[in-house]
């Protein structure tokens, strides 16, 4: 249920989700912002860290419906952000990665019943290659044709940071431009769209990647847990992962009604670390008051919040976690108005930890 008064660091600290926020005491607009969720299988039968059933799924669809969300197309969103329109209060989209069976078969019937518009990820490479997995072409078609927005997660699914021995950057890149071109001209033939909307594989990405997403004219989706707003980065936009145990309705509401901050600037600029406690700074220059009131979490431990710099409210943020999984992130928060979070996350990945 939705958040109706400050919690303590121990309820944030249950939140399991990565967030950086802060309190806007002048009091928010929000007509600029919007929550995009991330689903992959909505099974009982597949790997429940990537999966929520079908019950979970059609819970999470009917508390948007009764609570107000506008759930919006992926492309509308992205055009309406980066053109400063306004959006609805409480915009809402939704995606799936992968483009798996069951959200054909489950999701599919579900997002139909509210006429809601959604968008598939589909790792063109993959598509057809296991009926009992993947969506055949004739699926994800028909998909489209019941308002899916077909987008692009590259041809074959690679980890796109992996960098073969003796292989130099600029063939490393040539390597990840034809993952996502042919990944979008294998969409565009199959299906008519041509959206230029990239989902990362696993949610990882570097400078160079992000360069490259710009030059291309691509939007880079990521999987790193928050709202967007205009000021979010177009070449890594985050997402809330709905699965596993971070499908809880004890934490969905808190999440859908998240709220949207503008950082002026994170130092370092690219996820990518071969430290396992890696510091980040945080500006706020331009924001509004209340960032006092910031806190932040790695791994469900409170971490180091110092104030650099008041008056320019500038923050190090360091941690006394020994993270030693590939991805990791650093989550911050502070309380907004009517009990909702402005809310984001810091993602690091650690490529020489292999999975």
């Amino acid at each position: 249920m939705p958040v109706s008064a400050p919690v303590s660091a121990a309820v944030r600290v249950l939140l399991g989700v990565f967030c950086l926020c802060f309190f806007n005491a002048a009091g928010a607009q929000y007509e600029n912002q919007a929550v995009i969720l991330q689903y992959h299988h909505v099974s009982t039968s597949t790997p429940p860290v990537t999966s929520l059933s079908p019950a979970a799924f059609e819970t999470h669809m009917r508390y948007l419906a009764d609570n107000g969300f506008t759930v919006l197309p992926l492309e509308q969103v992205v055009s309406a952000l980066m053109e400063g329109s306004p959006l609805p209060d409480r915009s809402a989209v939704i995606t799936f990665d992968d483009g798996y069976t069951s959200v054909f078969e489950v999701a599919l019937p579900v997002l139909r019943q509210y006429g809601w518009p959604f968008t598939v990820f589909v790792t063109a490479g993959l598509v057809g290659s296991n009926d009992r997995l993947y969506s055949t072409w004739d699926q994800i078609r028909a998909m489209g044709e019941a308002g899916g927005t077909i987008a692009n997660h590259t041809v074959s699914h690679p980890y796109l940071l992996e960098r073969t021995l003796g292989t130099s950057e600029s063939e490393w890149l040539d390597g990840v431009r034809r993952e996502i071109l042919d990944a979008e001209r294998m969409i565009a033939e199959e299906t008519g769209q041509n959206h230029r909307l990239l989902a990362y594989p696993y949610g990882e990405y570097n400078p160079q990647i992000q360069a490259l997403v710009r030059e291309l004219g691509f939007t880079g989706i990521a999987q790193h847990s928050g709202p967007v707003n205009g000021s979010s980065d177009f070449t890594a936009l985050p997402r809330f992962p709905f699965s596993g145990i971070y499908a809880s309705m004890n934490t969905y509401p808190t999440k859908v009604q998240s709220l949207a901050f503008s950082l002026d600037a994170i130092q370092p600029d690219s996820p990518v670390t071969n430290s396992s406690m890696p510091g980040a700074t945080l500006d706020f220059s331009n924001s509004q008051e209340g960032i006092d009131q910031l806190a932040c979490f790695n791994n469900n431990e409170p971490i180091s919040v110092v104030t650099e710099n008041r008056p320019e409210k500038v923050f190090r943020i360091s941690t006394h976690v020994d993270n030693r999984s590939r991805r990791f992130r650093y989550n911050c928060t502070a309380p907004g108005q009517n009990g909702r979070y402005y809310w984001y996350s810091i993602p690091w990945v650690n490529p020489a930890i292999a999975e």
